[in-house]
């Protein structure tokens, strides 16, 4: 059992060590420190709307790393996943396999750019590593593959009777387009996600996912496609180049879009419900023909989307 919190009149509940703090703006809720959040992740929710916001981590604990030797002192443990926990998300899904008829989904096993890269080095410097820094940028992910393969081997050998697509987390994309250029992808990425979702494949059943958000359509078909991506998610299409008719036509047939269903950005917080009604019906019109569409809006839904 979490504590109970009391939202204006609205009783949530939430684990017993997240601490919550009420202030002129609304809530600030600050989960356990520990060495990759000194402090404590932190989130806002806003008064007026109940929507969450990360207050963004400004800890990197590789930032001042100069060599590999910094690398390897890591404690790269902190990523694997714990024995207990482990045995509570198969606890969670026999139950749901056996007594529900719900698909299964076992989301944000493992990332390599945005949530190792930039979460250890800073969002900026790790772009500049990979740039200018390639032998350091290269041994933190070959560290971050022995605990990505750690866990996935775990995930998959233990859950693969019970769950049907396992999600991938990398936020690879910007509003105009991928955060690294494709030949860059190519040569560091592609090789160890190729790794990853072939461990899937070859040991289970699943079906890959990735949330990636931004403007991605470069990276499709040579590089994610090709290294086993079966789904894509959110499919920001609001985003250049990710065009839904063009994203059908020429991903259509190889990969599963899951999301793109209403622009969360501009229209569903925004307009009238019959404009809503509308955008929703035309984007649906044009992802499901021929199947390999599962309904989602763009990412998450504003806390100021009126019911």
């Amino acid at each position: 059992m979490g504590k109970k919190w009391n939202v204006d009149d609205y009783f949530l509940e939430v684990q017993k060590d997240v601490d919550i703090l009420k202030d002129e703006e609304g809530w600030v809720l600050t989960l356990p420190d520990n060495p990759l959040v000194p402090g404590g992740k932190k989130y806002r929710m806003l008064k007026k709307d109940f929507t969450c916001v990360e207050l963004w981590r400004k800890s990197a604990p590789l930032k001042d790393a100069t060599s590999i030797e910094d690398i390897k002192k890591f404690d790269w443990d902190l990523f694997k996943i714990r024995d207990e926990v482990l045995n509570g998300i198969k606890k969670r899904a026999e139950y749901l396999y056996n007594k529900t008829d719900y698909g299964l989904v076992l989301f944000d096993v493992g990332s390599l750019h945005a949530n190792i890269g930039q979460v250890l080095r800073g969002w900026t410097q790790w772009l500049v590593d990979l740039k200018i820094r390639r032998p350091l940028a290269e041994a933190i992910l070959d560290r971050a593959m022995e605990v990505l393969n750690y866990n996935l081997h775990k995930y998959v050998d233990t859950l693969k009777d019970y769950i049907q697509v396992i999600g991938f987390a990398d936020d690879l994309g910007t509003q105009e387009g991928p955060q690294i250029s494709p030949q860059l992808f190519k040569d560091v990425y592609k090789h160890r996600y190729e790794e990853l979702f072939g461990y899937v494949k070859k040991h289970s059943k699943m079906f890959v996912l990735l949330h990636s958000d931004g403007a991605i359509s470069p990276l499709l078909k040579d590089l994610l496609i090709d290294a086993g991506l079966d789904a894509i998610n959110p499919v920001q299409s609001t985003c250049k180049g990710m065009n839904p008719e063009r994203l059908k036509k020429d991903f259509g047939e190889q990969l599963t879009f899951w999301g793109g269903g209403a622009d969360t950005q501009g229209i569903l917080p925004y307009a009238k419900p019959e404009k809503v009604a509308k955008h929703v019906e035309k984007l649906v019109s044009i992802f499901s023909p021929g199947g390999g569409y599962v309904y989602a809006t763009v990412h998450i839904i504003p806390g100021n989307t009126p019911p």
